[in-house]
Order: structure tokens, then C-alpha cells, then sequence
């Protein structure tokens, strides 16, 4: 039996290679778009119970209110799209496959305008896709072997268990410069064609240039600069993306409009999760206090 899956490794390779419509690129992906979903949904109920999500039901239906405009001009608009803002301080914004799309509370105060939040949300949509978390994970599987391979196409001996905690950590996956463009001008791509300025996308690259040398929080998400590559060398690589998705129906920034969902949004650590003061960590709401000795620092995840 194992003789037979080598032999038929290329073929099954062969077969898995495809052209993703979204991209022109030919990629070689190990999972059906149904297990995609499924390897998403499972891990996404992990982000929920680890990370929490933010509190606020009006904050949260206008940002699924974007992303699912967003997700009119997307190549996948069957995918169980889902758009969640996670309770974290830390600046950043990430996507599991199967279309779970997420955003930091910690992000959504360093933005200027809807077209710098369409931007960064149509960039996650552009991840999911280009498929480039399923791609990463195919690849995973070959690098197991044989065995892992088998358990894909063997339906007898797929161990689904495990699989969840890998796409977890696809989530926080820095991808390569390559797949970080392809998201980048696909995002200029939807929120052009849905009226926002495209400008949104360099707007929003330049502010997290400027915090790349901030740390976040690290207790649950990390920061932007650990998962993405560095903003400055996007902002020069999307330019000619931007250019060309200029028109005078894409002009809508809607400043006001985000200013006023994001009035009263909590900055910073949080009651719910405690904070860190001094050298003390405090839980008002679970009521206890950790006292860490002087010049302890948190190391790094």
C-alpha cells in the first residue's frame, strides 16, 4: 500500500495543480474547497475562545458591512465569508482559509478613513482568495511524507484531528513578498471597483510603516511588522496597482463615517483582559494582581 502512494505521487500532484483565477498563478493545493471551509471553521472557534471578540455589535455589523461589499467584486463569493474584530490591543488584521476574515481592535484607531479599512480588509479577502494560507498548508502536508499525503487522499486514514491547530497557525504565517502583493493590489482591486479611493491601500501601508517598530501585545495576536513583510517596500511594489484603479467613481473615503462607529472604542489594554501597570498585571474583573519582579520583561511568543 505504501509502494502504491509513491508510485501514484505524481499523478496526485498533477492533479492538484491548478490555476487560481484570482492570481493567473498555477498553485498546488491538497485540500477541496469543502475541507478548506471546514479546516477554517474549526479554527476559527479557537481564535474565538483564545483571542475574544470585541463588544461592540454596531462597531461590528459596519465592519462586516465593508467586507461583505467587498467581497461582491471577490472571486469566491460562495466561501461562508465571516468578518470578526478581535479583542486585542495589538495592530493587526489576518485571515484563515475558507473566507474568516479578522481585524484587531487594536488596528482600528490608526485609520484614517473607510478606504484605509476597505483596504486592509480587501487585502485579508485577497489572502483567502489567492489561497495562499491553503497553499502554505499543502505544502505543510508534503513536507510530512508520505503518510501525511496519504491521509488526504485516503479517506480511511485522514486524521482531521490536529489539522485546526495548523491552520491556527496559518493565521499569524508571514507570507513571502509575493503573496503580500498579490493580496495588496487585489485589495486595491476590490475596493476600487466597490468606490472607495485605492489610494486607501498606500495610505494604510504608510501608517503601519510608521508603527513596524512598535511591539503590540503579544499575549494573543502579534503585532503587523511580525507577520508581514516590511510596509515601505509594499508601498513602492502596489504604486502602479493604485495608478491604474484610479477613477471618478473611486473616489469615497467616508472619514466621518468611521470616525463615528469608532467613537468610544476602548484603546489599549482592556478591564476584560487585564493590563499591565508597572510592573503589575491586573484583573478588575476576575479580581486577582500579579506582581513580576523589577526589570522583568515579557518574553517574546
Amino acid at each position: 500500500m505504501r509502494t502504491l502512494r509513491w508510485l501514484l505521487l505524481p499523478l496526485v500532484l498533477a492533479a492538484a495543480c491548478a490555476t487560481n483565477p484570482a492570481t493567473g498563478r498555477s498553485q498546488l493545493i491538497l485540500l477541496s474547497e469543502q475541507e478548506e471551509i471546514d479546516l477554517g471553521r474549526q479554527s476559527d472557534e479557537q481564535v474565538r475562545q483564545e483571542m475574544g471578540i470585541y463588544d461592540d455589535p454596531a462597531l461590528l455589523a459596519y465592519v462586516e458591512r465593508v467586507g461583505r461589499t467587498l467581497v461582491r467584486s471577490s472571486y469566491r463569493t460562495g466561501l461562508p465569508w465571516t468578518f470578526t474584530i478581535v479583542d486585542e490591543p495589538a495592530v493587526n488584521a489576518f485571515a484563515l482559509p475558507g473566507g474568516f476574515i479578522y481585524i484587531t481592535r487594536g488596528l482600528l484607531p490608526f485609520l484614517a478613513d473607510e478606504a484605509e479599512l476597505a483596504a486592509v480588509m480587501g487585502h485579508e479577502i485577497g489572502h483567502v482568495d489567492g489561497r495562499h494560507g491553503v497553499d502554505a498548508y499543502s505544502r505543510q502536508l508534503l513536507a510530512g511524507g508520505g503518510l501525511a499525503l496519504g491521509s488526504v487522499f485516503l479517506p480511511e486514514i485522514r486524521p482531521f484531528e490536529g489539522l485546526a491547530s495548523l491552520a491556527f497557525g496559518l493565521a499569524f504565517l508571514k507570507h513571502g513578498r509575493d503573496a503580500e502583493l498579490e493580496a495588496d493590489q487585489l485589495g486595491v482591486r476590490y475596493s476600487a471597483e466597490q468606490g472607495w479611493n485605492p489610494a486607501g491601500m498606500t495610505g494604510l501601508l504608510s501608517t503601519l510603516g510608521r508603527l513596524d517598530e512598535a511591539s503590540g501585545s503579544r499575549r494573543g495576536v502579534p503585532n503587523w511588522a511580525l507577520t508581514h513583510p516590511p510596509a515601505a517596500d509594499r508601498i513602492s511594489r502596489v504604486q502602479q496597482a493604485v495608478a491604474e484603479a484610479r477613477s471618478p467613481t473611486a473616489s469615497a473615503t467616508n472619514r466621518g463615517e468611521l470616525e463615528r462607529h469608532l467613537e468610544g472604542l476602548v484603546f489599549g489594554d482592556s478591564r476584560e483582559k487585564g493590563f499591565v501597570r508597572g510592573s503589575n498585571f491586573l484583573h478588575p474583573v476576575m479580581r486577582f494582581a500579579i506582581r513580576f519582579p523589577e526589570g522583568w520583561t515579557q518574553p517574546p511568543s
